[in-house]
């Protein structure tokens, strides 16, 4: 009992390290970690979707049944309508610069944005925590592997509250994008304090729930950012990410 709940503490906060990278990279130097974050999003899409294909629906449908469909459309559609409320994507926003006129009514709209922003990554990078603590509630296998996702899109997540936050609340920046990092392993503490009471039918839909959430961030989020340019490599960087989840999960079996 006692390793699960080291394992779950261990890789969210491993998770949130991977945010203050990111955010690290994106202050160290902006140019080159806007040029190259495509590549690491392609990665991150193809492990994220073979995860869920192979590995988080297949144990959802087997333990929630009937109620897997729905709860994998309501993972989805919360992130459709978080990210629509904030008007935040992890890729293309990120090159985005606002173009307020410099009145009272601007900067108005720049705080609100500047708050939607923070308040949404924080609760996005929260999620991500409680994934981790479901995934190691239910296997090590599936709880290593959700982490290994959720690490490795945190790193483009890092960039991304960074870039953002900076942009409309630079003088707040550096404080509230540790914040979006620490809610990671925040949620993983937290996950800590129901998962060992949940039926299978509960963590098989929270697992449901985790899928369409992770659909939504590699097809909203991080797909899109294999089409704008260097499609070949793009596409390459997506194929090895995939095939490291199949190799890992062989490395558990044998």
């Amino acid at each position: 009992m006692y390793e699960m709940e080291i394992s779950i503490l261990f890789y969210g906060t491993l998770a949130g390290l991977a945010t203050l990278f990111g955010i690290y990279v994106i202050r160290r130097n902006q140019e080159w970690g806007l040029k190259n974050s495509h590549y690491v999003n392609s990665f991150a899409a193809g492990l994220i979707l073979a995860l869920v294909f192979f590995h988080l629906m297949p144990e959802a449908v087997e333990l929630s049944e009937l109620a897997f469909y729905p709860a994998l459309f309501v993972g989805f559609f919360a992130f459709y309508l978080l990210e629509n409320f904030i008007v935040i994507h992890s890729g293309s926003e990120i090159h985005y610069c606002l173009d307020e006129d410099d009145d009272d009514s601007g900067t108005h709209h720049t705080s609100r944005i500047g708050v939607m922003a923070f308040s949404g990554l924080a609760f996005h990078s929260l999620i991500d925590g409680i994934i981790i603590g479901v995934g190691f509630e239910l296997s090590v296998e599936i709880g290593f592997l959700a982490a290994m996702a959720v690490i490795l899109h945190e790193m483009p997540e890092g960039v991304t509250s960074f870039a953002i936050i900076n942009e409309v609340m630079p003088d707040k920046s550096k404080i509230l994008s540790v914040i979006v990092a620490i809610a990671t392993p925040f949620g993983a503490l937290f996950s800590l304090l129901f998962i060992g009471v949940m039926s299978e039918s509960m963590i098989g839909i929270l697992l449901a729930l985790a899928a369409g959430t992770f659909i939504y961030v590699a097809a909203s989020d991080l797909i899109p950012q294999t089409h704008e340019k260097n499609n070949l490599q793009n596409l390459i960087f997506f194929i090895i990410g995939a095939l490291l989840i199949y190799v890992m999960s062989l490395f558990f079996h044998s």
